[in-house]
């Protein structure tokens, strides 16, 4: 790799080389690559008038001008018994600056023709030439001495700078590796996270955003689901979009509408994309790919920083970053399809433990909407309302093993046929306990029928020792109860139903819940409610009105 010097660089060292000098005693002048002096001496002391006279500035100024056109870094006559000697990094390559340093040969110093270049400053050439006896080098070897020592110097200076800007660099390259080799670990492991994909994809975009330096990245995936249907159609954007969001999002579906396989270009330019026109800026564009097909792709654009040109280092960093997301679509279309044949069994389970009983069908659906309806209006996380919603389902599965004829009786129980009632909840966490994926449902599944006073069972727990969603289906549980017919009597009328909440609230249900508990609205409840009588018995009458 080859390092040059950049402006910035060579001022910083001409700057402390001046400096240097100056502690020296010794006379410089900075010149630009033309030759034209861009600094004039500030040592020593005595000569400085001299030294900026307009008789000296003036052949000073035409012997740089002739020493930058000859391109010639050897040592030049300045005056008689005076020579300037050219130091630069460049090697003798045209269009640098350079400088220039004053040396004076101790046996000329008698020759040099000070009462012209003394004439009409004032100055006396005495005094002057005693100024240059003291800067005059005592012999011919300490001056050749000194010069290599002033070249080395320079160049040395000149070259701790770059060096410093470079290893600069190569800590922020190396710092930014580590950043991008991490979050590639962190999407690794969120190709192991099947919740919530959406959100892990708006975090994703947003550490992305952070660690490159983009103006904006973003990721949107087809408007097929392809087995995800909480990312089909999304755009997520991380950071400040230059244009309409709107705008952007419409370009963007048709030309990922018109992909079809992996075989497109990965950077879109102004000139020839009407997306990259949009931005004002080239952008990165990577396919994520699922089973050979394109299901998204990831974006950034509007670079920003020193370097405006988008480097392969970006380009092989986001073609990594899309094949992560392409593992992490693929498992999540996998756990989605696992969990969906799973629920559907436990549903069919549950559907036919209701259908045994032509009285509750439908009953674990409708416990299980009205447990999300109250977990969601109790500001649980979307991860939290499923699990509720689960535990609606399944929470009578254990009925299964009730007997029939206990389950299906229309007249009043005897204690051991209640005893036998009573053990559904243990039987359902017994089925239930060794599927890892129902760990949050099992607390609602064993202790949905326990009371807040502690008269419920299995195990008579009270208060808050009973679980918060075992709590809930209590409530959604006892309700359904009364709102649906039954073999030893009608549906209750929807305002004593809700008087009945109240009235067992600190007895039968956490007091707590039960006000908003009362407040859900019903219109979902009771419309599934008349759906599954009508399914069932086309003539049966409708729920009871409030």
């Amino acid at each position: 790799m080859t390092v040059t010097t950049t402006p910035t660089e060579t001022a910083q060292a001409s700057d402390l080389f001046a400096q240097r000098c100056a502690e020296m005693g010794l006379a410089l002048w900075n010149c630009d690559a033309n030759g034209n002096i861009t600094r004039e001496p500030d040592a020593p002391a005595p000569l400085l008038p001299w030294l900026r006279s307009k008789e000296v500035r003036t052949r000073m100024q035409s012997a740089a001008l002739a020493i930058s056109a000859a391109n010639d870094r050897q040592p030049a006559r300045f005056m008689q018994g005076c020579w300037l000697t050219p130091l630069s990094t460049g090697r003798g390559v045209r269009r640098e600056p350079f400088a220039l340093v004053l040396t004076v040969e101790p046996g000329s110093v008698a020759l040099i023709d000070l009462e012209t270049t003394c004439a009409g400053t004032g100055l006396d050439p005495s005094a002057v030439r005693a100024g240059l006896m003291e800067l005059a080098s005592p012999n011919g070897s300490h001056s050749s001495r000194m010069v290599s020592l002033l070249r080395w110097m320079h160049a040395d200076l000149t070259g701790n700078t770059r060096d410093s800007r470079t290893l600069g660099e190569f800590s922020e390259k190396l710092v930014q590796a580590y950043e991008e080799i991490n979050l590639l670990f962190r999407l690794a492991r969120f190709a192991n996270s099947m919740h919530e994909p959406a959100h892990l994809m708006r975090t994703f975009c947003q550490q992305l955003q952070q660690i490159l330096p983009f103006r904006w990245t973003a990721v949107r995936f087809m408007a097929e689901s392809n087995g995800v249907p909480d990312l089909a159609g999304k755009l997520i954007v991380a950071g400040e979009l230059p244009c309409d969001s709107a705008l952007f999002e419409s370009i963007l579906a048709g030309l990922m509408d018109r992909w079809r396989s992996d075989n497109w270009t990965r950077m879109l330019e102004p000139r020839s994309s009407e997306l990259a026109a949009l931005v004002g800026s080239e952008i990165i564009i990577d396919p994520v790919t699922h089973d050979g097909r394109v299901v998204g792709a990831i974006l950034a654009g509007n670079k920003q920083g020193d370097d405006p040109d988008l480097s392969s280092v970006e380009t092989q960093f986001i073609d990594a970053a899309a094949d992560f997301l392409g593992v992490f679509h693929e498992n999540v279309a996998r756990f989605t399809e696992q969990r969906a044949l799973f629920l559907g069994t436990l549903q069919s389970l549950t559907a036919s433990i209701d259908a045994k009983d032509p009285y509750t069908c439908g009953h674990s659906e409708r416990v299980s909407l009205l447990a999300t309806q109250m977990a969601t209006a109790m500001g649980l996380s979307r991860e939290q309302v499923e699990h509720f919603r689960i535990a609606g389902l399944v929470h009578d599965v254990g009925k299964i093993g009730v007997p029939e004829a206990v389950l299906c009786k229309t007249s009043r129980l005897t204690d051991e046929e209640f005893g036998l009632i009573k053990k559904h909840p243990e039987i359902g966490h017994h089925i239930l306990k060794d599927i890892s994926l129902m760990a949050d449902e099992l607390p609602g599944v064993l202790h949905h029928h326990e009371r807040w006073d502690g008269r419920g069972y299995p195990h008579k727990l009270k208060g808050e020792e009973i679980p918060l969603i075992a709590r809930v289906l209590a409530l959604a549980d006892t309700f359904d109860a009364m709102s649906s017919n039954r073999a030893y009597r009608s549906a209750l009328p929807r305002a004593k139903v809700l008087a009945e909440i109240n009235h067992c609230g600190g007895t039968q249900f956490d007091p707590s819940l039960v006000s908003a508990f009362v407040s859900l609205s019903y219109d979902e409840y009771d419309a599934m409610l008349a759906r599954q009588r009508a399914a069932q018995a086309p003539d049966a009458p409708s729920p009871a009105a409030a």
